[in-house]
């Protein structure tokens, strides 16, 4: 009887390894998952941007008829101060928020409490977001499409001649209209909200959004871009942050840790947590 008891025993005793390996196999299925995701969202973008592209050179008149909208003897909302006040907080907030992300970077490893708010792997991957997306990118595609913009145009009274958004064959030199700077710039400001707790996130986006609309519908109506100019930059700029947010968080332990290995030499009630810790 005493062995019949010890054998039921034995064999309800729970599989405590087998649970652990279950555990383990849903968090791997759950990461697969999302990396997928991440890649179909990648792919997803640019064919956004690619099939925006293509629609705009297919129909290049919708460009030149929202332009007109906004031409009576020239583009009289270009002198509107409301808007010239938008744009220009708008040229100012990216370089001000960067260089507040440069500067966190820099206090990382003196400032204990720094790193539990803000990881640095994540202000590095804006810092780089804006360097490569609304500042080399643009930069590239402007040179390289020549696109006038819509005030130099014949049409407009410019001297220069209208070319559809795919077209290598416009006359314009140095700081060209596709695609526009601005409309990139203010997207990019999403960037800003995976610095934000997750339950905020939606929120800063929702408060985000109207801005970015001005921002961009702003350019068009002072001459300044073309519709199609604001609009595919927008499926730009999310695709480079996509493309640069994989590398960052699978690496995002070393990146930390690259910069928080000054605080070891800190009294440890000055340390930060690790990351995993939190």
């Amino acid at each position: 009887m005493h062995q019949s008891l010890t054998d039921k025993t034995h064999l309800q005793k729970p599989d405590s390894t087998r649970g652990l390996r279950f555990r383990a196999s849903a968090i791997g299925g759950v990461h697969r998952v999302f990396v997928r995701a991440s890649g179909s969202l990648l792919l997803l973008t640019l064919s956004v941007a690619l099939a925006m592209m293509a629609f705009f050179t297919m129909r290049p008149d919708i460009d030149l008829n929202v332009s007109r909208q906004f031409w009576m003897d020239g583009f009289l909302l270009s002198q509107d101060e409301f808007l010239l006040s938008v744009r220009d907080l708008n040229r100012m907030l990216p370089p001000v928020l960067v260089s507040g992300l440069v500067c966190m970077l820099f206090l990382m490893p003196f400032w204990g409490r720094l790193p539990r708010l803000f990881p640095p792997h994540k202000l590095l991957l804006v810092t780089v977001f804006f360097l490569l997306g609304p500042g080399a990118l643009v930069h590239v595609l402007k040179t390289a499409f020549g696109r006038a913009r819509p005030r130099h145009l014949v049409e407009f009274g410019g001297d220069l001649f209208f070319t559809p958004v795919l077209s290598l064959d416009g006359g314009c030199v140095r700081n060209c209209s596709f695609p526009s700077g601005e409309s990139a710039s203010a997207i990019a400001l999403l960037a800003f909200t995976i610095l934000l707790p997750e339950k905020f996130r939606l929120i800063g986006t929702a408060i985000l959004a109207p801005f970015i609309v001005i921002v961009s519908l702003n350019r068009v109506a002072m001459g300044a871009h073309f519709f199609s100019d604001v609009l595919i930059a927008w499926p730009l700029m999310f695709a480079v942050f996509l493309l640069l947010h994989w590398p960052f968080t699978q690496n995002r332990h070393a990146i930390d840790a690259a910069f928080l290995r000054k605080a070891r030499g800190m009294p440890v009630a000055m340390q930060p947590r690790s990351l995993a810790e939190q």
